[in-house]
């Protein structure tokens, strides 16, 4: 998964809309930018970081 470098004008009205629901905070653009181009960073170490292992 590639991280983009910036959000798109839509991606960050929804980010604020989500997280202004669930935390009952308004965020500015930088802090959006910021918060979710760390959060697409972190599942995407996530996603690339399991080993393909059978468990036995």
């Amino acid at each position: 998964m590639k991280t983009p470098n910036q959000l798109s004008r839509e991606a960050i009205d929804e980010f604020k809309t989500i997280y202004q629901e669930e935390f009952g905070k308004c965020l500015t653009d930088d802090e959006v930018q910021e918060i979710a181009l760390r959060l697409l960073r972190f599942f995407g170490i996530l996603n690339g970081s399991i080993p393909d292992e059978t468990v036995d």
